[in-house]
């Protein structure tokens, strides 16, 4: 197997460009194989597997499995990662072009400005998240309103209120509450902090992956539960700063489309 290692903010993943390869509809991993891969200790190391079809000119299937070996909707560092690779031709050759990639999610067009043959920045149209009615859980020996949003697969945003701690208060939250949410509501889940306006740290705990250091979908569900509360203005680009790094966001007024920008990099290639 012949394989490219990327990663989105150390939201990292091995890449398979089966494009040119005798393939018919999906072709997953089995589980076992996708967790063994994954394996930090006896494997490549991952947070996930991207897979790479055909589809029409200039656009692309994109398959996505977690670290565990599910099949997740949609993964925004993962489309970020297959943009660039596509774009580049494998990393190979600097580039700037769109592609779209279709993944369970729906389509998502990617544009991408690589600054060389192995990093670029790509802005992802995300879709139209849906956010539901808030709700209380308990949360800590607490209770913490949680938003839920669909930014094509499901989030709950936890807004802690707890800036004077930082990023590891939000982290220990994540890696002690984040289990046991996910599990229950089968979502992803997201503590978040409003540092100052339109800029939020956060911590998230990815279904299927854990604690990774960047969540591509889950910056989008913060932005719009933000959004929605009222803490953040719509007109306005907003930063998500997560373990790895931070995401853009923007929401596009005339569509209500959110749009995320971010940096894509190739780590190494390989084969096994």
């Amino acid at each position: 197997m012949r394989f490219a290692k990327l990663h989105g903010l150390g939201n990292d993943f091995i890449l398979r460009d089966l494009r040119g390869a005798e393939v018919g509809g999906q072709v997953p991993l089995a589980q076992a194989e996708v967790v063994r891969l994954c394996d930090r200790h006896t494997g490549i190391g991952a947070d996930g597997v991207l897979t790479l079809l055909p589809a029409k000119a200039g656009e692309v299937r994109l398959l996505i499995q977690n670290s565990d070996g599910s099949v997740p909707e949609m993964c925004g560092n993962g489309a970020r990662c297959a943009a660039l690779w596509v774009i580049t031709e494998g990393c190979t050759k600097l580039g700037k072009g769109r592609v779209v990639l279709h993944t369970d999610a729906g389509s998502r067009p990617c544009l991408v400005t690589a600054a060389s043959a192995t990093l670029g920045e790509v802005e992802v149209d995300m879709g139209v998240p849906r956010v539901g009615a808030r709700r209380t859980f308990a949360v800590g020996g607490r209770s913490l309103e949680a938003t839920p949003v669909s930014t094509g697969n499901p989030h709950l945003v936890f807004f802690t209120g707890e800036a004077a701690q930082g990023r590891d208060a939000l982290a220990r939250l994540a890696s002690t509450e984040g289990p046991a949410l996910s599990s229950a509501e089968n979502a992803n889940i997201e503590f978040a902090v409003r540092v100052e306006p339109q800029r939020y740290q956060v911590s998230v705990w990815e279904r299927g992956a854990g604690l990774t250091q960047a969540c591509g979908t889950g910056a989008c569900a913060v932005a719009a539960a933000a959004i929605a509360r009222g803490d953040a203005d719509p007109r306005a680009p907003i930063a998500v700063e997560l373990p790895g790094g931070a995401l853009h966001l923007r929401l596009d007024a005339a569509t209500g489309e959110l749009h995320m920008r971010g940096p894509a990099q190739l780590v190494y290639r390989g084969a096994l």
